[in-house]
């Protein structure tokens, strides 16, 4: 009982081993710095809402991120519709800014007559998020493309 005393007292004695005061333990969130990231957040279902135009004015849009979303993204949801001469001009369906923890960047294109396009555009500094969600690269992709189907029509008719 003697020797669990002094061993007690020694622990806790200053100057000796006092693990307590010698060392600092900080958390993963506390050694993380802060979040200062700032970026567009809105929806918008239809082609002139503020959301999709930030041309003008739009400081009730800007929202303070919090915590790991440490990334602006802009997701564009947009369609084209094919009949064997033409197709139409890209229209779109619903836009999103927001923050967010995980972004991929690109764009995927389902069907054949009728072509949805979900195009999502990243970025990590300060209200980056004001794009149209990467469709103007999807754009090129699909002039071209339509440019070649076209040739190849006239090549083979």
């Amino acid at each position: 009982m003697r020797s669990l005393l002094l061993l007690a007292l020694s622990i806790f004695t200053p100057g000796s081993c006092d693990l307590l005061r010698d060392s600092v333990h900080v958390t993963s969130a506390a050694a993380r710095p802060n979040n200062e990231l700032w970026c567009y957040k809105c929806h918008a279902d239809v082609p002139d809402d503020k959301c999709a135009d930030l041309r003008h004015n739009n400081s009730a849009l800007i929202h303070k991120c919090n915590n790991d979303r440490r990334v602006c993204m802009v997701k564009r949801f947009s369609y084209t519709t094919s009949t064997e001469n033409s197709t139409t001009a890209l229209k779109m369906w619903a836009l999103e800014r927001n923050c967010t923890k995980h972004c991929e960047p690109g764009c995927i294109v389902i069907g054949e007559r009728t072509k949805l396009y979900a195009c999502t555009s990243c970025c990590t500094t300060s209200l980056c998020n004001y794009g149209s969600g990467g469709i103007s690269h999807l754009l090129h992709g699909t002039l071209l493309l339509l440019s070649l189907m076209t040739l190849t029509n006239i090549i083979f008719s």
